[in-house]
């Protein structure tokens, strides 16, 4: 299968480092390539709250439409993107001796499991610098 993980242990609290995960504004300080990301929904973010983000991707402006699927404080964020390529994505949250260990993961669904294999190498890629930089600032703000 084309799934793939990525993890990354931040000195936080594991209370801290979900409740920065879980403010949409926070992921423009730690995501390289997003532009924008704004809730399509009402209310505060929860199970099926709904939202779209602006990315730079290739050269390319994206927009890609997600909704959330699990949203349980402290343990797990997952969701559903449907546009342009659908996937599924989750952020497990778990708490080690040395902070908070965050793992996500990502498998495709639908027609994207065609193309999974071309994009999947980039993504983690992506993930590595990104979590590289998740860590940076939230220890930052020890």
């Amino acid at each position: 299968m084309a799934r793939f993980a990525q993890s990354v242990v931040i000195r936080r609290p594991v209370g801290e480092v979900w409740a920065f995960l879980a403010r949409l504004e926070n992921e423009t300080l730690w995501q390289q390539g997003l532009i924008e990301a704004r809730m399509t929904s009402e209310g505060p973010m929860g199970l099926g709250s709904t939202g779209e983000e602006i990315r730079s991707w290739m050269g390319r402006r994206v927009a890609t439409a997600w909704k959330v699927t699990a949203f349980e404080a402290d343990r797990r964020f997952a969701f559903k993107v449907t546009k342009p390529m659908p996937f599924t994505a989750a952020y497990e949250f778990a708490t080690v001796p040395e902070g908070t260990r965050v793992e996500m993961t990502a498998e495709p669904t639908g027609f994207s499991r065609v193309l999974w294999p071309l994009i999947a190498n980039t993504a983690r890629k992506q993930y590595e610098t990104d979590f590289a930089k998740l860590k940076e600032v939230l220890e930052a703000q020890a």
